[in-house]
């Protein structure tokens, strides 16, 4: 395979010493088909703020990822091709670019992390079989991120089994997706997702100012059919009967393989009547801010969020959360306390539990506090580059590479 002139290319010299040693090389191998969803944002929070005078950070991302300008202003080596995703549904012309260029990919990115003489490669989401192939024919140690939850079919079982048999570590960043990779054993870790807090007021909110006048009612993610933004659409009449000076926002564009998607809700809010109330905003990059002055923040999902990433921010935001009760937000949110959990695909009983929060705005504001001060001990970015850190440590002690 020609070598790509978009590729930034790096040749590490081993400039250690006893006094000194060199940092951990460690390849970072991700793409993304949307623009920053939580697995593109978490692994670039993690990749920024290792500790630099111990970890050395390449990047082998999808050419045109929206990141990649920010990871080479961080200082990160970054080579970008044009990976072709494996494709679930049975899209001949999209199978066929994978399976034609796959090889010759995955014999590009060995000769990457060779190149760059990395110690170990890091594969961000399930989906990425260009990074794993390449780090076994490179013979380099992989730590494989496991970020989905996925249904129990054929595919899906495979690639648990890969990750099962190529993975020197694998991590899972929840207990729900642990338990979909128990083949893995104890070269397993769960490590829960952390955000940077720093973006986040240093105070617990305690004012009631977010629910006066027009509440803002938010709900945050890619816009596509599993995310559930039409359970909230279905569930808002009653809302704004009950409340009718609330606002509601979805923040966010459409998932670019369910392009139809965003168009339907909007159809739908001028069919239920509520498009004066509703806001399709588009992607925002000032989502703190926006966390801070909302009353309460949605998500709808109607299958099971591997994680669930914008709880723990509107929890960091004081935002009081009401989220599907399946998957990760069981361990984010505790039901009463930090947030309430409703049935999936349920729009009454969303419909309930917002109205709840915005009839007693004290219980909402208790619910927010409660919120922040848990995503504070267990959800920060320190927590989880600190634990990162000490697996990447981990394998580079007890496997080395095998070829320097």
């Amino acid at each position: 395979m020609s070598r790509d002139p978009d590729a930034e290319i790096q040749t590490a010299s081993d400039d250690s010493s006893a006094a000194s040693p060199r940092p951990i090389r460690i390849a970072f191998c991700h793409y993304t088909s949307d623009v920053c969803g939580g697995s593109d944002r978490s692994l670039f929070d993690l990749v920024t703020h290792l500790d630099p005078s111990a970890f050395q950070t390449f990047l082998l991302l999808r050419r045109g990822d929206p990141l990649a300008p920010a990871y080479r202003e961080a200082g990160c080596t970054v080579a970008e091709i044009p990976f072709v995703a494996p494709r679930r549904a049975l899209e001949w012309g999209k199978l066929f670019r994978f399976f034609f260029w796959f090889w010759p990919h995955v014999v590009y990115a060995a000769w990457l992390f060779r190149r760059w003489n990395v110690d170990m490669v890091h594969v961000n989401t399930l989906n990425n079989l260009q990074g794993p192939f390449g780090a076994t024919l490179s013979r380099k140690p992989l730590i494989w991120h496991v970020r989905e939850l996925v249904p129990d079919s054929r595919a899906d079982r495979l690639m648990r089994g890969l990750v099962a048999r190529l993975a020197t570590r694998a991590v899972a960043n929840s207990p729900a997706v642990a338990a979909t990779l128990s083949g893995v054993g104890p070269r397993l870790h769960t490590i829960l997702n952390g955000i940077d807090l720093s973006e986040y007021p240093e105070t617990t909110p305690a004012d009631l100012s977010r629910f006066q006048g027009e509440p803002l009612v938010l709900c945050i993610g890619r816009q596509e059919p599993w995310k559930g933004q039409h359970v909230l659409v279905e569930a808002l009449p009653a809302v704004l009967k009950a409340h009718p000076m609330a606002r509601v926002w979805f923040v966010g564009g459409p998932a670019v393989n369910k392009p139809d998607y965003a168009p339907a809700l909007v159809t739908r809010c001028a069919e239920l009547g509520i498009s004066d109330r509703v806001n399709f905003t588009g992607i925002r990059t000032d989502i703190p801010e926006l966390l801070g002055q909302a009353a309460v923040l949605v998500l709808p999902s109607v299958t099971a969020e591997p994680f669930g990433r914008t709880l723990v921010e509107g929890m960091a935001a004081g935002c009081a959360v009401v989220a599907t009760a399946a998957g990760g937000p069981l361990d984010i949110v505790v039901d009463g306390e930090t947030g309430l959990l409703v049935g999936q695909d349920k729009p009454e009983a969303l419909s309930t539990a917002l109205i709840t929060l915005l009839d007693d705005p004290e219980r909402a504001q208790r619910l927010g506090i409660q919120g922040y001060a848990r995503a504070h001990r267990h959800f920060s970015l320190t927590r989880l580059v600190a634990e990162m850190a000490t697996l990447f440590t981990d394998v580079y002690t007890n496997a080395p590479p095998r070829n320097t």
